[in-house]
């Protein structure tokens, strides 16, 4: 007598594509065995390289720092050789790195006052090609790159400079000055109009400032002149 087929269950069909799937993952790695070691390797060599340069990064943004400090120190004691080779060094070795940038400035700055515009020049404008974030500096390299233009004879050029220092953020103290240097370097250049906008701008909106009573005899003279 023939016994009766068994009906086949879910469970049963799960188990068969379990089954299966087992089987064909284990014919799928007995085949391609080399190259999973080969992709598993490539894979472990990318989290080695990945944490030995996160690794390098660190040290090199604690290094920087320690060289921005050696330098600020040497500077503030009046050993500004001493402070213009750790300085370079800083700026070429950890370029990129946050403490460089403040470094270029600080180089900028340190040539501007020895009256060293060209090469005040070549870190101000080094600065503001390569770093940014910090508006005050980038201010400040703005307004430090048109002095040495106005060194240089190029007042028109400068003017724009000291505009965009003046115009980069309102809240910044030293924006008056800023106004009124391009007000000025404008005026000199015959650009009366962009003169007479800018004191107009400090007179009406930097009242308390000491600038104030500058800007409204600059803006006397630019109306006269044009």
């Amino acid at each position: 007598m023939l016994k009766p087929k068994k009906k086949i269950t879910k469970r049963d069909l799960k188990e068969d594509k379990f089954v299966t799937f087992t089987l064909k993952a284990r014919d799928y790695i007995e085949t391609n065995m080399k190259m999973l070691v080969r992709a598993g390797i490539v894979v472990l060599l990318i989290i080695i390289a990945v944490s030995m340069f996160i690794h390098s990064k660190r040290n090199a943004t604690i290094r920087a720092s320690e060289l921005l400090g050696e330098a600020q120190l040497a500077n503030s004691k009046g050993n500004s050789m001493k402070a213009d080779s750790l300085l370079k060094v800083l700026v070429t070795e950890y370029d990129g790195v946050t403490a460089a940038g403040q470094g270029c400035f600080l180089l900028a700055k340190m040539y501007w006052e020895q009256n060293d515009f060209d090469n005040a020049q070549i870190y101000f404008k080094k600065y503001l090609d390569e770093y940014g974030g910090d508006d005050l500096l980038t201010a400040g390299a703005l307004a430090g790159y048109a002095d040495c233009l106005i060194q240089k004879g190029q007042i028109a050029e400068a003017a724009k400079y000291y505009e965009k220092a003046g115009l980069l953020n309102k809240e910044l103290p030293e924006v008056p000055s800023f106004l009124y240097s391009a007000a000025r370097a404008y005026l000199e250049a015959k650009d009366f109009q962009k003169a007479k906008s800018l004191a107009e701008k400090i007179v009406q909106e930097y009242q308390k400032s000491e600038y104030k009573s500058k800007a409204e005899i600059l803006l006397n003279m630019a109306k006269l002149e044009s």
